[in-house]
């Protein structure tokens, strides 16, 4: 199969909106932007007949079509077709015959999600230029043994392998590597001029807000320890990486014991994760910051309701209503309440 020459074209194949613009993204990141896009299996192979991409990038978990299934379809429907199509596919989980039979039905590659941005852009590349740029080839070497030698502890050759990396080309990683290792030595303003280039070349380096949030916090900075502590559990968010998002919100508490949104945010991934109880304390923490938001009651009322604890829910309600006459949901929902009807909150 021929590599594409100049700019390929892409097609990216989500259910999940949110997993589509964040693949777009990387993609326009990597200066490619030719790029179509499918929100169904079927769609995807209306568009795979039609236009031909270059790749595509699909999810397993379709609701239609499983990305395996539609990848089977592609192969019959071209054929002996010299222009083929290239197609990764994506997923959180990938037992081992799924692998095998990806083999079998040619699969160009497999990404496990969730994925770090730079991981995609590997994949991506090494998936459509099958015949990497030694220069690029080299630079993958490179920061796989740079991964193997911070793991085990060897951060002068780590170090020397980021320069000699970068010597190749400009990586959000690398960067974040150097900062990683100049933080752990004490070069704290080293480490955090690296990690803004890590964020500068990948605006959603979450880790690498993360550390210069904490970096921040060390020097005294507690306005941008915050600002880059925040962010950095809003991208974690964004990825439902639920778990490293609250150890971050947690971090901003001790900067800021009394930051509202904090404790709001908290009390979603609570109740998300089904910690019903967790959810109500943290609710109660914003409440008792600012009893006057009616959303923090609204949010607290959907709490109690799952607890099934209905007085004490109104209650919060009629609050809210009392506070913001015109706060639809929450007249809803109280009606709802009173005429004992069981909706979704």
């Amino acid at each position: 199969m021929k590599s594409p020459k100049g700019q390929p074209t892409i097609l990216l194949a989500d259910s999940e909106l949110e997993s589509l613009d964040k693949n777009a993204s990387l993609l326009q990141e990597m200066g490619f932007f030719q790029n179509l896009y499918a929100e169904s299996g079927s769609e995807a192979l209306a568009m795979v007949r039609n236009f031909k991409p270059d790749l595509l990038i699909i999810s397993q978990n379709m609701p239609d079509i499983s990305g395996f299934s539609i990848l089977s379809l592609i192969k019959q429907q071209e054929g002996l077709d010299e222009t083929k199509t290239m197609v990764i596919v994506y997923s959180e989980s990938f037992i081992e015959r799924f692998v095998v039979k990806a083999g079998r039905i040619g699969l160009d590659s497999i990404l496990q999600a969730p994925y770090e941005p730079e991981t995609f852009k590997r994949k991506v590349l090494k998936t459509l230029y099958q015949e990497l740029d030694p220069k690029i080839e080299k630079a993958e070497q490179l920061h796989e043994k740079c991964n193997e030698l911070i793991e085990t502890g060897k951060l002068d050759e780590a170090l020397q392998t980021c320069n000699d990396i970068l010597e190749l080309s400009d990586n959000a990683e690398v960067y974040y590597n150097m900062g990683y290792i100049l933080s752990v030595r004490g070069n704290l303003e080293e480490a955090l001029d690296n990690f803004r280039k890590a964020t500068t070349i990948n605006n959603q380096h979450a880790k690498a807000f993360k550390q210069m949030g904490i970096i921040y916090k060390r020097l005294g900075e507690a306005d941008l320890a915050q600002e880059c502590l925040e962010h950095a559990a809003e991208l974690h968010m964004v990825l439902d990486q639920e778990n490293e998002a609250e150890e971050i919100l947690n971090i901003v508490l001790t900067l800021r014991p009394n930051t509202t949104n904090v404790y709001n945010t908290l009390g979603i991934i609570y109740r998300h994760q089904g910690r019903l109880n967790d959810a109500v304390a943290a609710y109660e923490k914003a409440k008792k910051v600012h009893p006057d938001d009616e959303n923090i009651l609204f949010n607290l009322a959907r709490v109690y309701i799952d607890l099934n604890k209905i007085p004490q829910a109104q209650e919060c309600l009629r609050q809210a209503v009392g506070l913001n006459q015109s706060f639809g949901p929450a007249k809803d929902l109280l009606r709802a309440t009173e005429l004992g009807l069981r909706l979704k909150t």
